[in-house]
């Protein structure tokens, strides 16, 4: 309200409140010296007003005036803060991007992920944000992006974080703007070939984020969102599926499994994303998308139901179970991964379980992790992105 206020002030060209005042004591009889009387207020401070000589602005006395001329209180802001020194304006318009600020943003949390310094101030924290986000002004982060990502469900995120992480994951899409052709056909025949890569630890993983972005699904990894379940992401963004793979449990099968996921979203569920823009997986769904179908289609490609009962009578007999994974063209920590999983719906805790069989993803992670909140720039980096994945 208070931008509202001060962008029409800016622009106003009517008649003062001197002359609106004027004009009201003519047309009522009364003098300035029985208008004052009347209100309670004192000559200096109503001239202070008038002039626009005083430091700061008496609101209780511009609300009376205000009263007096049958104005709208807004209306007489809009009047009142026209040609005010500029001192008071920007004392104004820091309080109004303060209260914006604590109200769209988690400081705490962007303090913690090293997006932002504990101790930056008001101007690093706007610079920061709109360099960040590629914006002119922090208010595009609630108007422009609003509008282009939520304008088909008319509400955001309650959750400031969710909503910082929706809306960089979409900025971050846009602007790589993968310019190749998506046909469901093409992932379809593409699918069964990606399992095989998930022995080669080191660069497995981007191959396939390359192979995808060729057939028009553009694949982005960033470490999880603090204090939430998301394990990935499927958005449409200009009629093509993107997807968000976060490093969640810190575990080398779960990326896979995630990916796998979030592919199963993009054969079968894209009509009804389309509606929001997006789901989130690990995170509870408004519009129903199924996540039970999408983990057993992940769980039965990966390792299936039947290749386990045949396996989990030798789990701890590691060469039995290196062999049969190098069979199946699959990292061995899958069959761990699974066999974890599955004990787990039976009730029998066996995550602590194989330690030494799954990877050490830092290595890994380093290599496709682009997209973190420390860096400089979205522009910047999507365009890296976009660059790594081109083949």
């Amino acid at each position: 309200m208070i931008d509202d206020i001060l962008n029409k002030s800016f622009q106003y060209q009517g008649p003062s409140l001197e002359d609106l005042l004027k004009e009201k004591l003519e047309d009522s009889g009364l003098t300035k010296t029985q208008f004052e009387k009347l209100s309670g207020m004192e000559r200096r401070s109503l001239d202070a007003i008038l002039d626009k000589t005083s430091k700061q602005t008496d609101i209780i006395k511009l609300l009376k005036l205000a009263e007096f001329l049958e104005i709208d209180f807004n209306q007489a802001l809009i009047v009142h803060f026209k040609d005010r020194p500029v001192e008071e304006i920007k004392e104004l318009q820091s309080s109004m991007d303060i209260t914006f600020i604590n109200k769209f943003f988690d400081l705490k949390t962007l303090i913690s992920l090293g997006f932002i310094a504990k101790n930056d101030s008001l101007e690093i924290l706007k610079e920061r944000i709109c360099k960040f986000f590629d914006i002119n002004s922090i208010y595009e982060y609630d108007r422009e992006l609003n509008e282009a990502f939520y304008s088909r469900t008319k509400k955001s995120f309650s959750d400031k974080m969710k909503d910082f992480w929706i809306k960089s994951s979409y900025k971050y899409f846009e602007l790589i703007d993968n310019p190749n052709e998506y046909k469901r056909q093409n992932l379809i025949d593409l699918i069964p070939k990606i399992k095989p890569y998930t022995q080669n630890v080191e660069t497995g993983l981007f191959t396939v984020f390359q192979a995808l972005y060729n057939i028009g699904v553009t694949i982005v990894f960033q470490p999880s969102l603090p204090k939430t379940q998301i394990r990935g992401a499927t958005f449409l963004i200009k009629n093509k599926p993107c997807i968000v793979i976060t490093d969640f449990n810190k575990n080398y099968a779960t990326i896979w499994f995630a990916l796998i996921h979030e592919l199963h979203h993009v054969l079968f569920d894209l009509e009804t994303i389309e509606k929001t823009n997006y789901h989130l997986s690990g995170e509870p769904d408004l519009f129903l998308i199924q996540e039970d179908k999408a983990n057993e289609f992940a769980s039965e490609y990966l390792f299936s139901s039947e290749r386990m009962r045949y396996i989990e009578k030798m789990i701890h007999n590691k060469f039995m179970v290196e062999k049969f994974a190098k069979e199946c063209q699959i990292h061995p920590c899958i069959i761990y991964s699974q066999y974890q999983w599955r004990q787990h719906e039976k009730g029998i805790d066996y995550w602590g379980a194989f330690k030494e069989h799954f990877p050490n993803i830092k290595g890994i992670t380093k290599k496709l992790n682009v997209s973190n909140w420390d860096i400089e720039s979205i522009k910047e980096t999507a365009l890296k992105i976009k660059e790594l994945l081109t083949v």
